[in-house]
């Protein structure tokens, strides 16, 4: 950890998404920290010093409010925070409104927007006098995907395909964790689990240019909050396979049973 860099805490359960994060800030002038859940980051916070909170609103145990409201009861009161979301209902906004957040980014964010929004964070504090990194865009095209991916590299990487290639590999690397995990909490009935499951997995496809199978986590998104496990477990079938398919065309189909 270098001590002349602002640090910035990133709470992410979703390890694609968190990769997405790391990838975007590692050019930047500040030390990125991560965790997995609100109980987590208090710890960290009671730690060391943060300039910046980056925190999902759907967590395992405590929700990133609830995070938020803690932090502005504790020593670290003027640490900012941005709450990164893929959704935020008005009375939630309201309260984010009443708690001084910095800003809502809503997922999918683009490179640019993620990195234009910690800079303008930083700069605004004592500790971000740095300046500001810039996001790099690929000189050619000679690697952009041929499939919906290219749209998904020019609207949410800055053009840069290298990048985008990353990504998709670390997500890629997760996909078979996360098609057993979706089973396994179908069967159990957890909808809870299964709903967070769902809203990553929504942003995540969408980041890879993935739109129908992003469309299809919404729906098992939707079919969780009703708890309709009929339609949920038609949804994840159909995501499922989407899932499955994408490993398959990429060489690590997992095996079942």
């Amino acid at each position: 950890m270098n001590p002349t860099h602002p640090a910035v805490l990133l709470v992410e359960d979703d390890a694609s998404i968190a990769r997405f994060v790391t990838l975007a800030l590692e050019g930047m002038p500040l030390t990125l920290v991560s965790c997995t859940s609100a109980e987590q980051a208090q710890q960290l916070l009671q730690s060391q010093p943060f300039a910046l909170l980056i925190t999902d609103l759907m967590l395992p145990g405590a929700s990133g409010v609830e995070l938020i409201e803690w932090l502005r009861c504790s020593p670290q009161a003027g640490c900012s925070a941005v709450v990164f979301s893929a959704g935020v209902r008005a009375d939630v906004a309201l309260r984010l409104e009443q708690l001084q957040v910095w800003g809502v980014l809503r997922k999918p964010v683009s490179v640019a927007q993620l990195v234009d929004c910690v800079e303008a964070v930083l700069a605004a504090q004592p500790a971000g006098s740095a300046g500001p990194a810039s996001v790099q865009a690929a000189d050619t095209d000679a690697d952009m995907p041929a499939d919906g991916g290219a749209a998904a590299v020019a609207t949410y990487f800055g053009g840069d395909a290298a990048l985008f290639h990353s990504y998709r590999a670390s997500c890629l690397e997760q996909l078979p964790a996360d098609v057993a995990l979706g089973e396994n909490l179908l069967a159990a009935r957890d909808a809870a689990a299964l709903r967070r499951l769902a809203h990553s997995l929504k942003s995540v496809l969408r980041l890879l240019g993935q739109e129908q199978s992003s469309g299809l986590a919404q729906a098992l998104e939707q079919a969780c909050l009703a708890s309709d496990w009929p339609r949920a477990a038609d949804a994840w079938r159909q995501l499922g396979a989407a899932l499955l398919g994408m490993l398959e065309g990429a060489g690590q189909r997992p095996r079942r049973g």
